[in-house]
């Protein structure tokens, strides 16, 4: 397969190298420009993310790939994980966690909280570093450009900006003001409507607002896989779960299958001078269903868990002289609708809710020197304060939002007995940081950029991260990166104080005991680690772009769960007083080393009157875990894809543009240890994605469009990224979606 991968990879080189035409000079990149440009041209994109100053993409000391506006239209991206899903190195596994939806990895660092993403230099995921699904509630609709950071961010960006950076830059009003509506239908129940209205006031006055909303029915599994998704169990009431039969209260349990997912996120910007205001709320709701058999789960539409962010920042910029000064206030606040819960055989079928609530107040002062065109010194402090209300463990009733904070835990409620109040973990606590970056150019050919930040956290203390970084061109054509960064994931609430699990009692509530009870470990420290990175970006003319990338990652502190007993003992098996069978705990328990690298090669061309962008990417991944609680040796890293590969074509023929783009996985690392090689993971097969789109645009000014997921109809399994017995989550078949957007 990787000798096929390959010659795919070596005839778009050959055939750009061929065609290839003298690029026509553009300043911007309209879709109608876009594809004019060589790929000299689109790798001199300027951005912000990886310095916080601007700079051409090709200079910037960071692995970055830019995905423009025109991008996002033309290839008919819906929500984030549909563009990393696309970008080398990235994994996105729909499906596969019953709270944040897809996992999304990035050089075999999982999970959505282990990177950090911005709109317009503004963290907009939690604030205290809950998970987050990846959807339609980020608004890349709204997006000039969306900068992607690989690598460790935190010499920049403080805490879990471990595995990069995501920033979502906006579009503003330029000398025309802008009105863009989109409506988008598709099969299997999903929906999108989007609208922006940019506009250039009085006295310099821009102003923006914005809104989406998007809904999901999503493919009835019972349906789509009936061979693995019966839902007798629905239809009778009674489920035959893993731990034994058992009967929800009846009328309770709808026996169609309904999972659906709904996003939406508002938005609204002004901006005058060097004074600019922002106000972003998104939210989404999933599934908890996920994961599970029907047998072992309610598969109903009032099952699910919804998540919101309201973020709210004000900036200042000021230029003198040669320093440039941006002062920053941001606040934000994250809370799980009272109404979320899970219902499985883990509670006896019935809804568990769930409750938490996490916020932030920051202040920030940069500071930007340029001593001559040859150094630059970029500085600045931040304090921040958050308050915490970590995730609760499973109630009987919703919290209440008017009231004091309280819950009574699930199945605890008896005749004449009010239940076990639940035992919740509210937090403050503060960060101070400082950090600082010198980027000094000896010669007009090579960079160097020296930098670091020191952080102080009362729960956890101190942390300093460098950074150091050389950018050289040893000939004309040819970009040499070498980089070194470390970086930290702060303990966050959720992880250090997550309690769930649920007592039972045989006598009506007189008392109670356990199977099972997860529990907080306070005394968690900080998962840090250390990246070495090169990368060596040819040109072939002006069309035709090589690069090859090469990785090393050690990461150490990574948490993992254990028994109290015998490892941190702190509840001697018991918990509110009341006996518990086991007792587990989050500990720092092992170390990760990944190293791996991919291949690119990228080509705009022209065949007649059709102009093309093409791109090839090979990636590879491998990791290895140590001083696990199951073995002595270290063993193959879990719930990656060692090997990759996409290929995609972009088009455009007059009126009509077009996109094909095609992932290709290899066998899929599984969490399950083989057997008789407990140094080995199992494996479940690969699959070949393959996504259509295209669109027609009338005068310039209304596109009407379509989108085809999943075009060859796979039926494919993600592996999941922890332990289950079952081989992975099943994943959409074929989707097809229309959609009309007017600009005005």
């Amino acid at each position: 397969m990787i000798r096929k991968l390959l010659t795919a990879t070596g005839c778009i080189f050959c055939l750009a190298s061929a065609i290839a035409q003298e690029p026509r000079p553009s300043d911007t990149l309209k879709l109608d420009k876009l594809l004019n440009l060589s790929f000299e041209d689109l790798m001199n994109v300027t951005v912000v993310t990886p310095t916080r100053n601007s700079q051409k993409q090709e200079q910037a000391p960071a692995t970055v790939l830019v995905i423009t506006k025109d991008l996002i239209e033309l290839r008919g991206y819906r929500n984030l994980a549909e563009v990393l899903n696309d970008l080398p190195d990235f994994l996105v596994k729909d499906k596969s966690d019953p709270q944040f939806y897809n996992p999304v990895g990035v050089r075999g660092i999982s999970r959505q909280d282990y990177f950090t993403i911005l709109i317009d230099g503004v963290r907009i995921s939690s604030p205290t570093n809950e998970p987050l699904p990846i959807l339609e509630n980020y608004p890349i609709y709204l997006a000039k450009q969306i900068e992607v950071v690989y690598g460790p961010g935190s010499a920049l960006y403080g805490a879990d900006a471990m595995g990069g950076v995501i920033n979502i830059i906006t579009r503003k009003a330029g000398k025309e003001n802008e009105l863009t509506a989109t409506a988008i239908g598709g099969t299997q129940g999903y929906s999108n409507t989007s609208l922006v209205l940019n506009r250039n006031l009085k006295n310099g006055l821009k102003f923006c607002i914005a809104g989406l909303y998007s809904y999901d029915a999503q493919p009835d599994f019972s349906k789509s896989y009936p061979d693995h998704f019966r839902m007798s169990s629905h239809e009778t009431g009674v489920f035959n779960t893993a731990l034994g039969p058992m009967t929800p209260r009846a009328g309770t349990v709808d026996p169609e299958f309904a999972a659906p997912v709904k996003a939406y996120n508002v938005y609204s910007s002004i901006e005058k001078g060097g004074f600019s205001m922002m106000l972003l709320h998104h939210y989404v709701a999933v599934p908890t269903s996920t994961t599970l058999s029907p047998d072992d789960a309610v598969f109903n539409r009032n099952v699910f868990y919804g998540h919101g962010v309201t973020t709210a920042s004000a900036n200042y910029t000021t230029e003198t002289g040669n320093v440039k000064s941006v002062s920053t206030l941001t606040a934000s606040f994250y809370e799980v609708n009272p109404k979320s819960n899970f219902r499985n055989l883990y509670g006896g079928m019935e809804h568990g809710y769930k409750y938490s609530t996490g916020s932030m107040q920051k202040i920030e002062q940069q500071l930007i020197y340029t001593f001559s065109e040859k150094i630059g010194l970029t500085g600045g402090a931040t304090y921040e304060i958050f308050q915490s209300l970590p995730k609760t463990p499973e109630l009987q009733y919703p919290v209440s939002r008017s009231e004091a904070r309280s819950g009574v835990l699930l199945n605890s409620v008896y005749d004449g007995n009010p239940g076990i109040e639940a035992k919740f973990f509210p937090l403050v606590y503060t960060n101070v940081g400082s950090y600082v970056q010198l980027q000094y150019n000896p010669v007009k050919k090579i960079s160097f950029t020296l930098g670091g930040r020191y952080d102080y956290n009362s729960r956890f203390g101190a942390t300093v991260n460098p950074r150091i970084g050389s950018v050289f061109q040893p000939f004309q054509k040819t970009t040499i990166k070498v980089l070194y960064g470390t970086a930290y994931l702060a303990p966050s609430p959720m992880v250090t104080y997550e309690s769930f699990g649920s007592f039972y009692s045989t006598d009506s509530g007189a008392t109670y005991r356990s199977r099972l009870w997860h529990l907080p470990n306070p005394n968690l420290k900080p998962i840090t680690s250390q990246t070495v990175e090169v990368s060596v970006n040819q040109k072939i003319g002006k069309d035709v772009s090589i690069t090859l990338t090469a990785y090393n990652t050690k990461i150490n502190n990574i948490i993992q769960i254990v028994a109290d007993e015998g490892n941190t003992n702190l509840y001697g098996n018991k918990f509110l007083g009341w006996d518990v069978d086991y007792i587990e705990v989050p500990v720092n328990k092992s170390s990760q080393h990944n190293y791996g690298g991919n291949l690119r090669v990228n080509a705009t061309f022209t065949i007649g009157q059709t102009k093309l962008m093409a791109y090839s990417s090979l990636s590879y991944l491998e990791g290895m875990e140590s001083k696990l609680a199951s073995s002595a040796n270290d063993v193959e890293q879990p719930a990656i894809t060692p090997w990759q590969y996409r290929l995609g074509m972009d088009g455009k023929y007059k009126a009509i543009n077009f996109s094909v783009r095609l992932l290709q996985s290899g066998r899929q690392r599984m969490n399950q240890l083989r057997p008789q090689n407990e140094e080995k993971r199992e494996t479940t097969a690969g699959y070949s994605l393959v996504n259509v789109s295209a669109g027609y645009t009338h005068k310039g000014y209304v596109t009407i469009f379509m989108s085809i997921q999943n075009a060859l109809n796979q039926r494919y399994v993600a592996a999941l990224p922890r332990n289950l017995d079952v081989e992975g989550s099943f994943q959409n078949l074929l989707r097809a979606t229309v959609g009309v957007r007017a600009e005005f």
